[in-house]
């Protein structure tokens, strides 16, 4: 749906954010609201991109990070970042082809090693730059695996990436990396559960605005804001819990 106004506003965002802000942004009450321009890419990524906007004047009016990388935001920028709430958390796990017939049990550290070590490949996050492939390779490090014992490793930008490269693996025994929100788009795959005690992570993500610089008075650039404002209470809003539960974000406790 066309919107009805030119007002443009910018999204910064991990890539755990990805399904409910696509679905947020497909409604016709915010459809009709503005034009969006969204990048998703994995957490670090992401919070240096935000970083760059704001330190080269160019436009970010509501990015979807942690709580800490919205924290490192606010020292740095405490006039320009506002803290609007929390998604819930993503639980970090693994992936398999749906319907490919095969057994693959990652219920214990020693069923999940042997799991891994039964595979012809592996597709991973940005094992530096995502905050689940970080995580990962602290596993992989502690599971010892031999080397001759590994699968191949591809590396994806991130978990929805490795989880779209799936399809490309039937015949294998393949299994991705990634977040529970990265995997709901994705009909072909299947999502076998999280890491094993005592490895299990979850990682929360919330939503921040940003203030258009002091100095810019421009009326577009304040109704873009206040744009970002209502799109981010209404993310983060507990009327639309339920639906980001079935999208894959867990509730805080």
């Amino acid at each position: 749906m066309a919107a009805l106004t030119s007002t443009l506003v910018d999204i910064c965002s991990a890539g755990a954010g990805r399904v409910w802000l696509d679905q947020c942004l497909a409604l016709p009450q915010w459809a009709q609201m503005a034009q969006y321009r969204t990048r998703f890419a994995a957490l670090q990524s992401t919070l240096d991109e935000v970083n760059r906007r704001l330190e080269e004047g160019q436009d970010c009016h509501l990015c979807v990070l942690t709580p800490d990388a919205i924290r490192s935001l606010q020292s740095r920028w405490p006039a320009r970042i506002d803290w609007i709430g929390s998604l819930g958390q993503a639980e970090t796990g693994w992936v398999s082809l749906a319907g490919d017939g095969q057994s693959y049990s990652v219920a214990t550290v020693q069923a999940l090693r042997q799991t891994l070590m039964s595979l012809d490949v592996l597709l991973v996050p940005d094992l530096q730059q995502s905050s689940g492939g970080r995580h990962l390779q602290r596993v992989l490090d502690q599971l010892a695996i031999p080397e001759a014992d590994m699968p191949a490793v591809q590396s994806y930008a991130g978990g929805a990436q490795a989880v779209a490269a799936l399809s490309a693996h039937t015949g294998q025994r393949v299994m991705a990396c990634a977040q529970s929100t990265e995997v709901q788009a994705a009909s072909h795959a299947l999502y076998l559960g999280p890491f094993p005690a005592p490895h299990g992570l979850f990682t929360e993500y919330a939503v921040a605005a940003v203030r258009p610089h002091p100095d810019n008075q421009d009326p577009e650039a304040q109704t873009a804001w206040s744009l970002a404002c209502d799109l981010a209470r209404y993310l983060c809003a507990p009327s639309q819990q339920a639906q980001r539960l079935a999208l894959g974000f867990v509730g805080l406790s």
